[in-house]
């Protein structure tokens, strides 16, 4: 036995006696997750019966659950829930699995063509229609009446052709980090409108080798998506009505790309091709003033960064002129259940223990205010331990939790949410998929490389953005022609 294995089973042996302490009620689950969270990737994937691998077969009986979380919170909150779970049904077993999200959509195809039981797994939002309508989903109907319709926050669920095939696990909203200390300094308010956002942002551009803001674009579709929302929904427009018509080519859309871009001068040149790793590290490294990001940011600074974290603050974006600093970007995450589960009953049950209660609390913990909860009920318990906590993260900054939370109702992505901003007014959050989105945000996307023209190549952006609609339009055209009978589910 090598030395690694070696330590890897004195953590076992620390995991196991950890679920033993929990059952006898010796430690709470508070410090359960705290303990567990302390140890390695490895030997908490091989607590709940799992490991890293390509789509294969698992054992008769199991409950597996696919997943492409590998942080040790979230292993540590798996590894306790499927302990509580096997209590009540000791002759089930929950297995694991770790997936790249790199190719995700690639890896379960391959799965359904094997016909692999990927029991309950979390694609990209997405990608529900395309595997619904090719039988590859589970109906979830009976799930949702049970915990109640009127519990699920706004576009939490995804419906197709009538019927619920997701349960949701997080629901989140990205705004802005940014250094109280800085702006101190330069007597700068906190900025409430577009113009005093961009002219802190430009004032404190390049001082002592301060960027202005880190914020990226890059071949990742979901940068622009999650970078320019706030902007292109705060100029009263969106990329596309609910039924689908390209709204993008409206003159309020090149104000906003214009205002984008006015900001992302003041990044560093290397986030104009970049990935969100990026963005992380130039702002924990104190190399910028302002930075857009979720809320895992925080997370991460307060653990790894607690002197950038002690002088900073969370707020929303002014990004436009329309509902200014209300519309932001947010996404949320779903479960799917495969329809070929060997025990989808069970597994209903399990997913069900996972998304819903002290659980779906706990879940939300493992990285406050990202992992956002999606169910009504448990934002309420969730909001009841920010207020009551005497120490941590939630503590110390349930300021930034709260304000994530209260952006939530009106934070969409654009790819599931078509016309959230319709002729000027906000239309209320919903889901409405997408039905050509990849053709919109493949890799890299189209407004991706409008950008890119304009930031890289020095293209002026009111011809890029010209460009950029032109293919749009044909994307959309294309669809339409093709389908002339469908229709949008709103929710």
């Amino acid at each position: 036995m090598t030395t690694q294995q070696r330590h890897i089973e004195q953590e076992l042996h620390t995991l196991d006696s950890l679920k033993h302490k929990l059952r006898l009620g010796d430690i709470d689950r508070r410090g359960f997750l705290s303990a567990a969270g302390a140890l390695s990737g490895t030997a908490l994937l091989a607590g709940c019966g799992g490991g890293p691998q390509g789509p294969g077969g698992v054992a008769g009986g199991t409950i597996p659950l696919y997943t492409v979380e590998n942080d040790p919170a979230t292993l540590a909150f798996y590894n306790m829930a499927i302990d509580n779970f096997t209590q009540e049904h000791p002759e089930t077993k929950v297995e694991v699995t770790v997936y790249s999200d790199s190719n995700q959509a690639q890896y379960l195809s391959t799965a359904f063509q094997n016909g692999v039981d990927v029991g309950i797994f979390s694609p990209s939002v997405s990608s529900f229609r395309d595997f619904a309508a090719a039988g590859h989903l589970a109906e979830l109907d009976d799930m949702i009446t049970e915990i109640g319709e009127d519990d699920f926050m706004p576009a939490t669920r995804i419906r197709v052709d009538g019927h619920d095939y997701g349960m949701p696990l997080q629901n989140n909203s990205s705004l802005v980090y940014y250094r109280k200390d800085l702006l101190e300094a330069a007597a700068i308010a906190e900025p409430t409108t577009f113009d005093d956002y961009l002219g802190a942002i430009e004032e404190l551009h390049g001082k002592d080798g301060v960027n202005g803001i880190a914020m990226a674009v890059g071949s990742t579709a979901q940068l622009p998506l999650q970078f320019f929302a706030p902007y292109l929904y705060q100029s009263g427009n969106d990329y596309f009505d609910a039924q689908g018509q390209l709204t993008f080519d409206q003159p309020g859309v090149l104000t906003a790309v214009e205002r984008f871009v006015a900001v992302m001068r003041n990044a560093p040149e290397s986030l104009y091709n970049a990935a969100f790793g990026d963005i992380v590290t130039v702002y924990a490294a104190g190399q910028a003033a302002f930075a857009t990001f979720p809320g895992r940011l925080g997370v991460n600074l307060y653990n790894d960064y607690p002197d950038i974290a002690e002088v900073s603050g969370v707020m929303r974006i002014p990004a436009g002129d329309y509902m200014t600093g209300e519309l932001h970007f947010g996404s949320g995450q779903q479960y799917g259940l495969y329809s070929g589960t060997a025990e989808p009953e069970l597994a209903k049950e399990f997913l069900k223990l996972l998304t819903t209660g002290d659980e779906a609390v706990e879940f939300a913990k493992t990285v406050p205010g990202h992992l956002l909860p999606a169910l009504k009920s448990v934002r309420a318990k969730f909001e009841e331990e920010i207020s009551s906590a005497t120490e941590g993260y939630l503590a110390d900054h349930g300021d930034w939790i709260q304000t994530f939370m209260d952006c939530v109702p009106q934070a969409m992505t654009a790819s599931t949410a078509m016309g959230v901003v319709e002729d000027g007014e906000f239309q209320g959050k919903h889901t409405n998929l997408n039905p050509f989105a990849q053709k919109i945000w493949p890799t890299p996307a189209i407004d991706g490389v409008m950008f890119q023209e304009i930031l890289i190549d020095g293209k002026e952006p009111e011809a890029a953005w010209n460009t950029a609609c032109e293919t749009m339009r044909e994307v959309t055209d294309a669809f339409h022609d093709e389908n002339p009978d469908w229709e949008p589910e709103i929710i």
